[in-house]
């Protein structure tokens, strides 16, 4: 680590003058800021613009025009994070193909398929007045950096030149069309549970995935199960494609002619040969997660009203778990400028941040379960699959052709079909059917988080609503709190009204299921300074308006959602929250790092009368027995624990051997028990709390085996990795973080330990463990705006010759938090690297 910032200094032409510099400005009291380290004239900018990069690496952007502080963070964001936004617009785009190769041109279709394709105007218009001329400064900001680079070769990212291409400039509407990179909606599981209908009917679902709200779905009327292709992947293959990331393999790449060229800490990157391939690391992050859209269920945020903290205001905490990968998904940055004063975290392909505070407020997040997207099952015409039956007629699909170029092979023609309800995904002629998807997320304003333009400043709860109303996707509790002490809680999102089903199937595509508009935002729940004194989500099932009510008939009846993540979090939260009568910042992050499983708590209490006459499983029911609910690393029970469930999933635990028994142990179908694989996390409790429930005959007995096989199992597993001595078992053996570039397989193993960051023990967060992680934590009291804290893991840019390319990533591991300085004057003293942009002439 302390090499890296070294060697990052170099690279960046400070070093030792850096130091002196801030040395000197510190001791000076700051009365004269020290001259910038680098000045960069640009066209576009109306006024200079300071951007000082503190010791954290974030970026506090100053500009004395409004619009040219959205110039200035899409130039700075390009600076660290270049090859990634790029690759994220390419593929958003589709435009994979035209520097990678024709190994891509599947994917690029995908993306083409499911871009917004409407009326760019009225995407502008959804957002609001002045969506358009803040990403046209944002977007000119990125372009005058690509500029410079292409001048510069000394910055350009590394991985341009080692694959041989040049970064492409943005157009304004570019922010908006990409739609792939967000979180995508339901469309899986609504397949899912297609082919389980098919097999088994619905009656394993209670297993499976019980649904919220003691909501129970039912065929729709005239849904032909039997339509379904036999191969569920190849149903999804394009809907995959679609909302997977980008993914490099040597033999993708073999038509770009090779790669290579450059070099990275003043050695030579060269590629990868077969000798240097390693095998699967099993506690890392898959290669190429750059902008993916994979579940959220991880994140967290709470608030606080004054009457319960020990500060003088409100308190406020966010911690979206998103992926965890190097570049980081998260980007933060501090924007400064008549009209606005703004901290926190966005993506860095966006302008903006879409958490954070600023002077007035402060604002977090986490998924809102809403069922954004549809699979609709059309017949087609006898000789003319272009033709889908609706309403009783037969109506042409819209085909469109595309050129997609195709480095090393001119271009490819690709078709893509779409219908009334959007992109066909799959059709197969001979059986007369397609099947097409509907989202919300190909309307107009849609575009992920692009809606925080708006309220990133506003002042009030009041403007906070109103800009909400404006927001598409994804479905998000959005947390609130503020300087006069209010604390709030508002889901918002496109919700699509379906009288007269619930969106939890596949439904004919006939005209007889459709959306019958949106509901509006103030018909989502709701809470504003309740009297309880707190507030938090945690991706739990939020039909409601204050938890205490349970779930309300008005929303259940709109069938916002019914898929929610397991509740374990949120009674640990809900747990905590309520006894906490003075809370402080450090409270919160104890909260935020929390270790204690409530799954666990509440199995080795059900569990309590259990015995075996096997000594290793006995001594196994023991180690639970003396355990105090804390996953902590060094715990031996905390390892049994989630070898034998799984219900964390630390990486490399297993599939959860208890859930299998049990599962085995209800079910008398072995194709059912394959199909379901294990029950879910809140069965697997039921289960065990209430077998009377799940299984016949002496249901006691039959659990207790079930206990006992599965925890024999787990036990041999435990031995055979950690030894057979049950006090020397870790959990921390599982529990670990290992970032990995995109690019790491293609390259010789030097270049790999410079761009990959190793194995990591990282601390455990109650029922989060073994998910990536907090991608940006947050904790602040609203009022007092310069003693907020926060964490982006692993550092802010995307560059490994940049100190601040993993800096964050061990304290990240440790739970550790950094200083977000908000005040100039706090800012000027934490500055490490000072950056000019002048208009250019």
């Amino acid at each position: 680590m302390r090499s890296r910032t070294a060697r990052g200094w170099r690279a960046l032409g400070l070093g030792g003058l850096l130091v002196a510099s801030m040395v000197t400005g510190q001791a000076a009291g700051m009365a004269a800021a020290p001259e910038p380290d680098q000045v960069y004239p640009v066209d576009g900018l109306a006024e200079p613009v300071d951007i000082l990069v503190d010791d954290n690496g974030v970026p506090h952007i100053y500009a004395g025009e409004h619009y040219d502080v959205y110039f200035a963070q899409g130039f700075n964001a390009a600076r660290d994070r270049l090859w990634q936004i790029d690759l994220w617009r390419r593929k958003g785009l589709g435009q994979l193909s035209e520097v990678l190769g024709p190994a891509y041109v599947e994917q690029d279709r995908a993306n083409r398929m499911f871009s917004y394709r409407g009326d760019i105007d009225a995407e502008w218009r959804a957002y609001g007045n002045d969506a358009k001329r803040l990403a046209e400064s944002y977007t000119a900001g990125i372009n005058a950096y690509i500029g410079l680079a292409r001048e510069n070769d000394e910055l350009m990212p590394w991985e341009f030149e080692f694959l041989r291409y040049q970064p492409d400039e943005w157009a304004p509407e570019d922010v908006v069309r990409l739609r792939t990179h967000a979180l995508v909606g339901n469309l899986t599981s609504e397949v899912d549970r297609a082919y389980m209908a098919r097999d088994f009917g619905l009656r394993y679902e209670d297993i499976r995935q019980p649904l919220d709200a003691g909501w129970r779905t039912r065929l729709p009327q005239g849904l032909d199960l039997g339509l379904l292709p036999e191969n569920r992947d190849e149903l999804l293959g394009v809907y995959d494609l679609a909302t997977q990331g980008v993914t490099f393999a040597p033999q993708d790449l073999e038509a770009i002619g090779g790669f290579g060229g450059t070099t990275l800490g003043g050695q030579a990157v060269r590629p990868a040969d077969k000798s240097e391939q390693r095998p699967v690391r099993e506690n890392a992050v898959p290669s190429g997660r750059l902008a993916e859209g994979e579940n959220e269920e991880g994140s967290n945020s709470f608030a606080v009203s004054p009457g319960r903290t020990a500060v003088d205001g409100p308190l406020i905490a966010s911690d979206p778990h998103r992926v965890q990968a190097v570049p980081s998904l998260r980007y933060a940055a501090h924007l400064n400028a008549p009209g606005i004063d703004v901290i926190g975290a966005g993506e860095p392909g966006l302008p903006g941040l879409s958490l954070g505070q600023n002077q007035d407020i402060a604002f977090g997040l986490t998924v809102f379960d809403i069922d954004q997207e549809d699979l609709y099952v059309y017949r087609t015409r006898p000789g003319q699959p272009n033709e889908y039956r609706y309403q009783d007629r037969w109506v042409p699909m819209s085909v469109q052709s595309e050129e997609i170029p195709v480095r090393g092979g001119g271009s490819e023609t690709v078709e893509m079909k779409f219908t009334r309800h959007g992109p066909v995904i799959y059709e197969d002629p001979e059986r007369q059917v397609a099947f097409g998807v509907r989202t919300v997320w190909s309307g107009p304003g849609t575009s992920a988080y692009f809606g925080s333009i708006e309220y990133m400043r506003d002042a009030d709860w009041g403007g906070f609503l109103d800009s909400l109303n404006r927001w598409g996707t994804p479905g998000e509790n959005h947390q609130y709190a503020d300087a006069a002490g209010n604390i709030g809680w508002k889901p918002a999102g496109r919700t699509p009204v379906r009288r007269n089903w619930d969106g939890l199937l596949p439904v004919p595509g006939d005209g007889r299921y459709e959306w019958n508009g949106f509901y509006r935002m103030d018909q989502l729940p709701v809470s504003h300074n309740p009297g309880r004194g707190w507030l938090q989500t945690n991706n739990e099932s939020r039909l409601f308006d204050e938890h205490e009510t349970g779930p309300l008939p008005e929303y259940v009846h709109r069938k916002i959602g019914f898929e929610a993540a397991n509740p374990w979090r949120a009674l640990r939260t809900r747990e905590v929250l309520s006894g906490m009568d003075r809370a402080t910042q450090e409270t919160m992050l104890e909260l935020q790092t929390d270790h204690v499983s409530i799954p666990g708590r509440r199995l080795t209490a059900a569990i309590a009368a259990v015995s075996s006459d096997d000594p290793a499983v006995q001594r196994a029911l023991t180690v639970l027995r003396e355990w105090d609910h804390e996953m902590s690393l060094d715990s031996p029970a905390a390892a049994l624990f989630d070898v034998w469930t799984d219900l964390h999933g630390a990486r490399g635990t297993g599939d959860g051997f208890l859930g299998q028994a049990l599962l085995e142990a209800a079910v008398d179908d072995p194709a059912a028990v394959a199909a379901i694989g294990r029950p879910s996390s809140t069965t697997t409790v039921d289960m065990i709390e209430n077998p009377g429930k799940w299984f016949g005959g002496d249901a006691v007995a039959v659990r207790d085996a079930a206990i006992e096989s599965s925890l024999a199992a787990a036990v041999r597993k435990l031995t055979g990795d950690q030894g057979a001595d049950p006090t020397g078992w870790r959990y921390g053996f599982y529990n670990k973080q290992e970032l990995i570039h995109p690019l790491s397989d293609l390259v010789d193993p030097e270049t790999r330990r410079a761009i990959d960051i190793e194995p990591r023990e990282k601390g455990p967060v109650n029922e989060t463990v073994g998910d990536e992680g907090a991608s940006w934590r947050y904790i602040a009291e609203p009022g007092n705006w310069d003693d907020a804290i926060a964490m982006n893991n692993p550092g802010q840019s995307g560059d490994p010759e940049s100190p601040f390319y993993e800096n964050l990533f061990v304290p990240w591991a440790e739970d550790k938090m950094f200083p977000l300085h908000y005040d100039r004057e706090d800012v000027e003293a934490n500055t490490a690297m000072r950056i000019r942009l002048e208009p250019a002439g």
